[in-house]
């Protein structure tokens, strides 16, 4: 039995060394191509590397810059950078000139990243700016957009369409703005999604459609509902619920009424 056992052995060892022979007299047969792979394998690695580090330094870069303008835009308005919340100026030409100030310099900067991380977030603040300037119809369509810009289930499309929403509500259109809420909230990838679900029910709520009111309300409990309990919306569910059976027709008076 030891004898098979150490013979198997034997013919293994024999195998393997015959096959790593036929490799080292390929290898010496190609050496040239052997050379060329490798160094294209280098060239190409370090041009993958070169890519990511040239890359790198321009998000980087163009980050810095989106956060100088908005340091210069904070500064103008009389507060101190890196305030969360940038207080309304006593003058409000000063307030105007900032505002006109900024939207240039990120219509600007858009132009010059195109599509980067950087300039979606520059579109969206300046979409925001031309809200607070009072130029609805124009933060209207930079938002319509930049929304249609990302894929269906890309959360980013989700702020868009909730800012867009906004808008509409501010310009008097509360159905169209209620259905874009909807929509963002429809996107999985949005974690805060269940407010828009709430602010989708609100909206109609107000337009009188209580069933979609209470299709949305539902949505935002299955959603979170944790944030839905803290937001009483069991209790809109009630209201919008109890408009609901408002809008049926009575039912037939019983034989016993007759």
């Amino acid at each position: 039995m030891t004898e098979r056992q150490h013979g198997d052995t034997e013919t293994r060892l024999a195998g393997f060394e015959a096959r790593l022979q036929d490799g080292f007299e390929w290898a010496n047969s190609h050496g040239r191509e052997i050379v060329i792979g490798i160094v294209a394998f280098l060239i190409a690695g370090g041009a993958v590397a070169g890519i990511w580090e040239i890359r790198s330094r321009g998000r980087a870069a163009a980050e810095a810059e989106l956060a100088r303008i908005e340091a210069r835009f904070t500064q103008a308005m009389g507060a101190t950078t890196g305030e969360l919340f940038v207080a309304e100026p006593a003058n409000a030409e000063q307030a105007q000139q900032a505002r006109e100030s900024a939207l240039a310099e990120l219509d600007a900067f858009v132009v010059a990243q195109g599509t980067s991380d950087s300039a979606w977030l520059a579109r969206l603040r300046a979409a925001e700016i031309e809200v607070d300037l009072g130029r609805l119809p124009e933060a209207d369509k930079r938002l319509e957009a930049l929304a249609a810009s990302f894929d269906e289930g890309d959360p980013r499309r989700a702020v868009a369409l909730r800012l867009r929403a906004y808008v509409l509500d501010q310009s008097g259109d509360p159905l169209a703005a209620a259905e874009l809420y909807e929509a963002g909230a429809r996107i999985q990838a949005y974690l805060p999604r269940v407010l828009l679900w709430i602010q989708a029910g609100d909206g109609f709520a107000r337009v009188r459609q209580p069933a979609r009111a209470i299709a949305a309300y539902r949505q935002a409990l299955s959603a979170s509902p944790e944030v839905a309990e803290q937001e009483g919306i069991i209790v809109r569910i009630g209201i919008e619920q109890a408009k609901l059976d408002a809008l049926l027709p009575p039912a037939p008076a019983s034989g016993s009424d007759k």
